[in-house]
C-alpha cells in the first residue's frame, strides 16, 4: 500500500552511530530538522533536544526515554510496505511480494519471491532475495498538531505480522489509537548462547473514542540483561514454580545457598534483583514480554517473601 502524505515532520530511530558504529538503544529516538520539534519531543516522551551526532541528514535528535509511544495511525493507508533487494548500483528487485514494482519494464510482471514466508526470509538472508521495506505514517497522540512522524523498518517480524495491523487499522471508525513499542526478546539459542534484542511492534488499542490519547507513564526502558544474565547451564536445571497472584500470600521455602548460588551465576548484588533475573532467565524462553509483564506486578511479593524466610534460615544474609 501507498500513500501520498506531506513530508514528515521528524523520524523515530531504534539505533545511531557512536564513534562510526552503529548501536541498538533501549528507547526510541527521534530525529527533526526542527528546533521546536525537537523541544516538544522531548516534553512529551522525555530526554534532552541535541544536535544529531548519530546518523541521518535531519539537524537535531532527542534520546527519548520510553520504550512505547501512544500514536494515532490514519486507518491501514498509514502502513507502506514492499519488498526490496539492493545492488551496488541502486535497487536491482522492488516488489509487493507478487508483482514487481521496478524496474519499469517489469513493473506488473511476477516477481517470483517465494509464496512462503520463511522461504523469502531465507533467500534474504543469502542475498538471493528481497527485504521488507515498511514506512508507517503516524502521529504523537497526545500532540497531533505536532505534525506527522515515520518510521521504517525492515524488521521480518513486523513484516509477518502487517496483515493483522492492517486489518486492525481497517476495523477502527476513523483514526486508530497506537502503541508503538520497542518489544525486549530474550531467548537461548540450540547452542547454549543467550541473545537480546529489540523488536518494533504496533498494537491498536482502538478509537479515540474509546482510547485515552494520553500516553503511557513515563518510566525508563526495560534494560537488557547482562550478558551475565544470559548464561545458561550446561546441565538443565527444573523450572521454579512461580505463584500466581492468588498464590502470593502463602509461604515460599527458598534455600539461601542456592540463592547465592544463583547470583553468581547470574550477576546481581541482592535479594530482589536475583529474583527478578531468576524469573526472567525462566520466562523468556516460554511466553517472553507478556508473561515479564505479569511478572513485574507479582515480583516485589516474591523477593518479599524469599527475605523474611532467608531472615528466618541465615542471618548472615540480612
Amino acid at each position: 500500500m501507498t500513500q501520498s502524505t506531506p513530508v514528515p515532520v521528524g523520524h523515530f530511530r531504534t539505533g545511531r552511530l557512536a564513534e562510526g558504529r552503529p548501536h541498538a538503544l533501549d528507547a526510541w529516538r527521534v530525529t527533526t530538522d526542527d528546533a521546536e520539534v525537537a523541544a516538544r519531543v522531548a516534553s512529551l516522551l522525555g530526554g534532552q533536544p541535541q544536535p544529531n551526532e548519530g546518523g541521518g541528514e535531519l539537524a537535531h535528535e532527542v534520546l527519548t526515554k520510553v520504550e512505547t509511544v501512544r500514536v494515532l495511525m490514519d486507518g491501514p493507508d498509514a502502513v507502506a510496505a514492499h519488498m526490496i533487494l539492493w545492488g551496488s548500483k541502486g535497487i536491482l528487485h522492488q516488489c509487493d511480494g507478487l508483482e514487481f514494482l521496478s524496474p519499469e519494464e517489469k513493473k506488473g510482471q511476477p516477481c517470483g519471491c517465494p509464496p512462503r514466508f520463511e522461504d523469502r526470509r531465507l533467500a534474504a538472508k543469502e542475498g538471493r532475495g528481497p527485504m521488507p521495506s515498511i514506512n508507517l505514517t503516524f502521529r504523537i497522540a497526545a500532540e497531533p498538531g505536532l505534525g506527522e512522524f515515520r518510521f521504517m523498518t525492515s524488521s521480518w517480524q513486523m513484516a509477518a505480522q502487517l496483515s493483522d495491523l492492517t486489518d486492525a487499522l481497517e476495523q477502527v471508525n476513523g483514526p486508530a489509537i497506537c502503541d508503538l513499542t520497542l518489544e525486549l526478546v530474550v531467548y537461548t539459542t540450540k547452542t547454549g548462547r543467550g541473545v537480546c534484542y529489540r523488536k518494533p511492534v504496533v498494537r491498536v488499542l482502538g478509537s479515540r473514542d474509546t482510547v485515552t490519547t494520553e500516553p503511557p507513564p513515563l518510566a525508563e526502558p526495560t534494560p537488557a540483561p547482562a550478558p551475565s544474565q544470559l548464561r545458561r547451564k550446561a546441565r538443565p536445571t527444573p523450572e521454579p514454580t512461580i505463584p500466581s497472584a492468588m498464590e502470593s500470600s502463602h509461604s515460599v521455602s527458598v534455600s539461601a545457598a542456592l540463592l547465592r548460588q544463583a547470583a553468581e551465576v547470574l550477576g546481581t548484588a541482592g535479594h530482589e534483583e536475583t529474583v527478578i533475573a531468576a524469573l526472567s532467565e525462566v520466562v523468556a524462553g516460554r511466553q517472553q514480554s507478556a508473561e515479564l509483564v505479569r511478572l513485574r506486578e507479582q515480583v516485589g511479593k516474591i523477593a518479599a517473601i524469599a527475605e523474611q524466610v532467608l531472615q528466618g534460615r541465615d542471618s548472615s544474609l540480612t
